[in-house]
């Protein structure tokens, strides 16, 4: 196993163990969520000048994630749509790089826009002012999730980013279930789930980018 994974592992358990041990205004809170993402970041942005188009995506896609993780990390209120647009732009970034081999393949789509437009259906009451920018990320990561599955390619680094997109797709919707459908929901169950699910999502994308990174860098030197 690579080390940035190890690391990326060990560190995901230490934020873990923060959310089951101190709060958002700890000032321990924030670094310990954003450390696992930096981690992947710094480890493709090592060799980014050499990484192919899709790589440096992907790379990009981190950053703007890990604004997400440090908006929605801070104690203050109002900072929600902040880490929701930094989330957007990401989940686009990585529906472009999923593209960049794919056809368009209409009928994949149906799955994700069945799940995207009942989800939104029911989550509509409870939205209020939120109803436009929750609407319009829930048709990105559906996106995303369609665009992962378009791919031209049957490969491992293929089954890895789709899984990762799907993944991706559970821990956004636990967000809204227990953000709007169920705010009595515990806190600590729900925020466990929402980051295991999530440092899955991240840890495969990038996973699967590295593994195809590796493979073009073999036959540029076969």
């Amino acid at each position: 196993m690579a080390k940035e994974i190890v690391l990326f592992v060990l560190y995901s358990i230490v934020h873990l163990f923060a959310i089951a041990t101190i709060t958002k205004q700890d000032v321990f809170y924030l670094p310990s969520k954003i450390i696992p993402i930096l981690i992947l970041i710094v480890a493709l942005f090592r060799y980014f000048p050499s990484l192919e188009k899709r790589g440096k995506l992907v790379a990009v896609g981190l950053v703007f994630s890990l604004f997400g993780d440090s908006f929605l990390a801070l104690p203050k209120e109002g900072f929600f749509v902040f880490g929701l647009g930094s989330f957007l732009i990401a989940q686009l970034i990585y529906s472009y790089a999923f593209t960049l081999d794919s056809k368009i393949k209409p009928i994949l789509a149906v799955p994700f826009l069945l799940f995207g437009s009942s989800f939104f259906l029911v989550l509509v009451p409870k939205l209020g002012s939120l109803l436009i920018p929750v609407g319009v990320y829930i048709s990105a990561i559906c996106l995303m999730g369609w665009r992962a599955a378009a791919r031209n390619s049957v490969s491992k680094p293929f089954y890895l980013g789709l899984l990762g997109a799907l993944v991706f797709i559970l821990s956004d919707s636990l967000i809204a279930y227990s953000m709007f459908l169920k705010p009595e929901m515990d806190r600590f169950t729900a925020s466990m789930g929402i980051m295991i699910t999530y440092y899955i999502a991240q840890v495969l994308i990038y996973s699967a980018t590295k593994l195809e990174e590796l493979d073009v860098r073999s036959v540029k030197n076969t």
